[in-house]
């Protein structure tokens, strides 16, 4: 059974969630990146999680970002440094690369690692309260694992170019604005608004959530002539499945669709049994 020191992870009802827990800030160091990781692999082996939620513990951070004192700590060595960031770069892959949707929650502050979390998440609910800032420039330092990079495909070139380089706080309204986030909540009604778009995403066909994030995480960097004709693959593939047929008759039939998805064999669902480390 896994141990988690630095993050609590739950599943109830088909949704699991991450928080990190490291009060007052949760300021995240190795071992939070390497049981983010961890989460996601346990995640990624159970067919009853359809939806994963991140956020922060307590009520004044989501996440400051990497420990300060960690990074200090590293010393001069490169091989330190290296190991740290492609650790914790790995744990962000993991995240934006999971089959199931997933949603930041964002309860307080956000800064440096924190928003890199939050864009590897697909989407970003924030309390009215939240503050962000991308503020790595101001210790000399630039994003590692992934701000410069996720940004701005999130906000575009100009304002990403504005948060990274420039290090400047924004305010909840800021990130709406910029496309930061999709929706402002009342701090105490976060996990409400966080769960109720876990349960709207729930009501849809899983398998063509899977495949709609994975084409669009994969065909924005691709050629258009290679992108249009994965989505065409993609569409092929789904219109093949029990859920699609659904859908399609279930507006003939004027009715909400009743998705139930692809029935596994048992071989596979053995063989992820044995994954979460359940006992035969």
């Amino acid at each position: 059974m896994t141990v988690f020191k630095d993050i609590i992870f739950e599943k109830a009802d088909g949704v699991a969630t991450i928080t990190i827990n490291r009060p007052p800030m949760n300021a995240m160091r190795y071992r939070t990146y390497a049981e983010l990781h961890k989460a996601c692999d346990l995640i990624t082996a159970d067919e009853e999680i359809r939806v994963v939620i991140i956020t922060g513990g307590g009520e004044r951070a989501f996440s400051v970002g990497g420990d300060v004192k960690a990074f200090y700590d590293l010393g001069d060595s490169v091989e330190n440094a290296r190991e740290y960031v492609n650790n914790a770069s790995s744990a962000m892959g993991k995240i934006k690369n999971l089959e199931v949707p997933v949603i930041a929650a964002i309860n307080g502050l956000a800064m440096g690692g924190g928003i890199e979390v939050m864009c590897a998440c697909d989407f970003r609910v924030a309390s009215e309260k939240a503050i962000f800032s991308q503020a790595e420039i101001n210790i000399g330092l630039i994003p590692g694992t992934g701000g410069s990079i996720e940004l701005p495909y999130i906000v575009g070139w100009a304002k990403a170019k504005e948060m990274v380089m420039l290090g400047r706080t924004y305010s909840a309204q800021d990130a709406l604005d910029m496309g930061l986030v999709m929706k402002l909540v009342k701090p105490e009604a976060i996990m409400d608004e966080a769960r109720a778009l876990a349960n709207e995403l729930m009501s849809k066909s899983q398998t063509a959530l899977s495949l709609a994030k994975h084409m669009m995480n994969t065909g924005i960097n691709l050629d258009l002539t290679s992108a249009r004709r994965m989505e065409i693959d993609y569409f092929n593939l789904l219109y093949m499945t029990k859920n699609a047929k659904e859908g399609l008759l279930s507006v003939i039939e004027k009715r909400k669709p009743q998705y139930r998805g692809e029935e596994l064999v048992p071989a596979i669902k053995e063989g992820m049994a044995f994954k979460r480390g359940e006992k035969e």
